[in-house]
């Protein structure tokens, strides 16, 4: 009889247990686990409170089944307008939750299976073609000033923007010729007060992230003769490579705010400060670079992401690479003249 009442009031709370609840359950166990960082766990819970509650949020989790997750994707789809990618982001975390609800015995199969997702598309970005750059190289050689450096940083190093931002001059090795990338800056909301947002230096995107990047002779002159017009304060270990007048760094958005007023003058349309990263890219594989390397410099955990993303051949370069076939071709009409003139 005990059995019994014991499974009842189990299958009864079940029954009870609200999506709500299950998300917020969620939120606590990841946040205990200690293993994602706080933005990346600031940004699962956007998702959960935008998204995935106000939808699914007064559900109980047993009658969550496949046709009410596809709605729920439909909803994202048709009434919020969400890109494909946001979409398959939000879903990918739904099942996560959905799966902790499954190994808590709360549900027996997950019922994200077999859903129908749109084909997410990627955001490929583009190089600079070589009169781009020729006129953007023009206006940065003008001044040295640290938002300038922070657009030669990303065209002659390929560093990202937080990355860039985060660089202080301890992690600069003239004797070695290295940049060592330690840190990137994170942006996180704020739940209340007039700023919404803040900057948090924390570490880079991934652990293939955290890396030494050579430096071409160009960015070590860059670097040294920019170093030479900075103040006591400016030039502290500690202090920030783009940095204020104080030493302190410069928000991510007003770099980002530089370079799109560094495009206008340069006539350069539709470029983002990112697209730089693109450009170094594509430059060191046309210098003959090997993609391994190009993939480390980058920081990518695997080379696929730098061959499908970040490479973008210039006409120039496809012109020149081309002749390779007229060459083997003419070797192989040649090869092909001498055993007929043999065999004769």
């Amino acid at each position: 009889m005990k059995k019994t009442i014991t499974l009842f009031m189990k299958k009864l709370f079940k029954k009870r247990v609200s999506m709500e609840v299950l998300f917020s359950k969620w939120l606590s166990m990841k946040a205990d686990e200690g293993r994602v960082k706080s933005v990346t766990l600031q940004s699962y819970e956007r998702q959960v409170k935008l998204h995935i509650n106000p939808v699914l949020g007064h559900y109980s989790v047993t009658s969550v089944n496949k046709e009410v997750v596809q709605n729920f994707v439909d909803i994202l789809i048709n009434e919020k307008e969400l890109n494909p990618t946001t979409v398959r982001n939000i879903f990918g975390r739904l099942s996560e939750i959905m799966h902790y609800a499954e190994k808590e015995g709360l549900i027996h199969t997950n019922p994200c299976a077999s859903i129908l997702l749109p084909k997410g598309k990627n955001k490929t970005g583009r190089s600079l073609t070589p009169e781009e750059q020729s006129s953007l190289v023009q206006l940065l050689e003008i001044r040295r000033s640290p938002q300038n450096i922070a657009v030669q940083l990303a065209f002659n190093s390929g560093l990202r923007i937080s990355e860039i931002t985060a660089l202080r001059w301890k992690d600069i090795d003239y004797k070695k010729g290295f940049i060592y990338v330690q840190h990137s800056f994170k942006r996180m909301s704020v739940e209340s007060g007039e700023q919404k947002t803040f900057l948090y230096l924390g570490t880079p995107k991934s652990k293939s992230s955290i890396r030494s990047v050579p430096m071409t002779s160009q960015i070590k002159t860059y670097l040294q003769e920019y170093y030479k017009t900075l103040n006591n304060l400016q030039v502290q270990d500690e202090s920030f490579v783009i940095c204020k007048k104080d030493g302190s760094f410069y928000d991510v958005r007003t770099v980002q705010r530089h370079f799109s007023k560094l495009c206008q003058s340069a006539g350069i349309e539709h470029c983002h400060f990112h697209d730089l990263r693109h450009t170094f890219a594509t430059n060191a594989k046309e210098s003959g670079i090997d993609i391994q390397l190009i993939s480390e410099i980058l920081g990518h955990a695997h080379i696929t992401t730098t061959m499908n993303t970040y490479l973008h051949p210039s006409d120039t370069y496809k012109k020149e690479e081309i002749k390779k076939m007229d060459q083997f071709s003419q070797k192989v009409s040649l090869k092909g003249k001498n055993n007929i003139e043999r065999i004769c």
